[in-house]
Parts: structure tokens; sequence; C-alpha cells
């Protein structure tokens, strides 16, 4: 990706491996935990003597403030500590750490500023920059926070050249070209919106052709190298469910049922049906369940998007595979970066790194 290589990953979970190492037959994938490996065995066996030009991951920050008498504010109560450990044992020219928004409201902000003094602290200069999906080509309202650091200060120097605008405008006397607006979910899927998915007797290799040619640009990089559509699956309905569904337009939610369809109880954000016309809202991992908080109802069927509409609602070519049954498919995809985000920001790093 923008030139780099990645020559080792790390993944616990048996699937997600199974997925990554399928889509990168390049990069030596272990199926392992990182707070387990002895960092001097895992040099001598993985390392040796190369340079390491960068560590890139995505730390989960999981419930550490309610496990005993542990301060919300120390990070050894996370992956991340762990995470920072990798980093200062090998000291790459640069590191990239993902994680969600909620992360900044920790603690009243108090988890970000240790874990930028953490850095601080192993001789890092560390940025911290919140990114917009769409603002980068991905149809998709998701926001993401990424640590971004170096051994110098060449950080500072960071800059992201967005893609995307949310409104059309005139150009301003900065602009040399006027940026494209938004994708929307029909930029994403309107080549595949009539074809239903598989619901039973799924297997890996179930695929089905395209039936019209692609008719966006994002549809062209989509189908780049791929005649057929794979993970095209979605759950099945009870007809309960279904006629709820039914009763909902494109961008409604639970809020706007008829009282006689309403649950009692529960988030208010549930049942949200996509709205061709705009963004998707945050693809999550829970995005193959019509009642989870989200949008995640496709936009003319009576049903939840496929694993494949929402792997191209986070930009991922048609060609990249999931494995897994359905619901760990869905949570491969929910829980992934986009990859067009993580593209211009890799081209950023290297930008500043000079790294050839």
């Amino acid at each position: 990706m923008a030139g780099f290589k990645i020559d080792i990953s790390i993944e616990l979970i048996q699937h997600y491996y199974n997925s990554y190492k399928y889509n990168h037959p390049d990069t030596l994938c272990l199926n392992d935990d990182i707070t387990k490996f002895d960092l001097n065995e895992f040099k001598t066996s993985f390392i040796k003597n190369e340079e390491i030009d960068g560590i890139i991951g995505g730390p989960p920050c999981v419930g550490f403030s309610t496990v005993g008498d542990r301060k919300p504010t120390d990070p050894r109560n996370m992956l991340i500590y762990f995470f920072i450990q990798w980093v200062n044992y090998f000291k790459p020219k640069f590191f990239v750490m993902e994680n969600v928004p909620g992360i900044l409201s920790m603690a009243k902000g108090k988890i970000v500023e240790k874990i930028i003094e953490l850095y601080k602290d192993i001789g890092y200069t560390c940025k911290k920059e919140i990114l917009l999906a769409a603002e980068y080509g991905v149809p998709q309202l998701r926001k993401r926070v990424f640590f971004i650091g170096t051994l110098d200060d060449a950080i500072l120097s960071l800059k992201l050249n967005k893609t995307n605008r949310e409104h059309d405008g005139q150009k301003t006397l900065f602009e040399q070209e006027l940026l494209p607006t938004f994708l929307t979910v029909k930029d994403a899927f309107s080549d595949v919106i009539n074809i239903p998915p598989f619901t039973e007797n799924i297997y890996d290799d179930l695929s089905i052709q395209y039936t019209i040619p692609p008719e966006t640009e994002y549809q062209k990089y989509l189908r780049k190298n791929s005649e057929q559509i794979f993970e095209h699956f979605a759950p099945n309905h009870s007809k309960e469910v279904i006629e709820r569904i039914s009763q909902l337009r494109q961008g409604d939610n639970h809020a706007s049922l008829p009282s006689k369809y309403k649950l009692k109880g529960g988030y208010p954000n549930i049942y949200g049906r996509l709205n061709l016309k705009k963004p998707a809202d945050t693809i999550t991992g829970n995005c193959g369940c019509v009642s989870a908080p989200g949008r995640f109802i496709h936009p003319t069927q009576q049903r939840a998007i496929s694993v494949r509409e929402a792997a191209r609602l986070q930009s991922f070519p048609d060609n990249y595979r999931f494995f897994g049954n359905m619901m760990e498919r869905y949570r491969q995809v929910g829980n992934a970066v986009p990859p067009l985000m993580a593209f211009e920001v890799a081209k950023a790093i290297k930008k500043i790194m000079n790294i050839i």
C-alpha cells in the first residue's frame, strides 16, 4: 500500500488471521497474541538484523476502567500498552496506532494525554489525527483516531490530502481543483443493487457474476481484477422482521416506525435504513444485524446489507476475501480501517519520511 510492504503481521483471532493470510500471501502471518511474545526471541526469530520502517496496529481499548482498582488513566490496563512496548523495543522510524473516537473522551481526555506522554517518554513525537473516511474516498461517515509518531519532528509536517468534500461549492483562491463531493451508497453498489444475496447453503467459494457494467469510477476501482462477487451473504429474516423493515423509507430508523411496529426499550437508532443519496453511517462489526445501533438495512430491499455490500462501503475491493461464519465475516469488515483511508495515511507518511 502506497509503496509499503508489510513483512510481518500478527493476528490473534483465527478467522481474521485466515482472511489476512489469504489476501496477503507475501506477508509472514502469525496467528498469535502480542502480549505473549518475548521480544528478544521475536527479534532473533523474525527480524534478525533488518531495520524496521514502521509498526502499525489498532489495539483496542476495552473495559479497563471497571477492572478492580486500576486507574482509567493507566494505559497498562490496555493492549495499547503492549503496542507501545513493541514500538519502544524495535524503535521503528514511525508508528501508526488507530482507535475509535470514544478514546478521546475517556477519563475526560486524560487517556489520550497519557498515551502521547508515553510515546514522548520513549523518544517519539506523536501527532493525533481525527479522520473522516468520507473525506478520503470512502462512502461512509466513519470517524477514526490515528496516533502517528516519528523519532524526530518529521511528523509535525504531516499533511493528509483530502480527496472529497461534503458539499458542492466554488473554488477558493487557494484551490486549483474543486474536490468531488462525498461518495454515496448508490456510488458504492448501484451495479449490484438488484442481485439478491445468498442466505442459505453458504460456503467459502460461493459467488455470483456481475450482471451489468460498473456505473461509477468507485465501482471500477472495486471491480478491478474481479469477475464476480464473493461473500454476497446476508441473514434470513423472520416474517415479523421483514414486515417491520418494510415500513421504513430510506434514511428512516426505529423512531420512524408506526407504533404497532416499535419495540419496547433498546436504542432509538436501531433498524436504520441506508439512503442511496448519502454516504453510509459508520459500518460496525454488527452491520449484519438490522436491530443493532446504526444503519444497516439495504436501501431498497427488505433485508440487512450483505457482507460484500458492507465491504464495498468500507472500500474493500471485490477480490478481497473474508472467511469464517457469516457473523465473523461481518465483524472483520466492520472492525477494519477502510483501505482507501489507510492509503492516504500511508502516502502522507511516506512523503515526510522519504522512505523508498
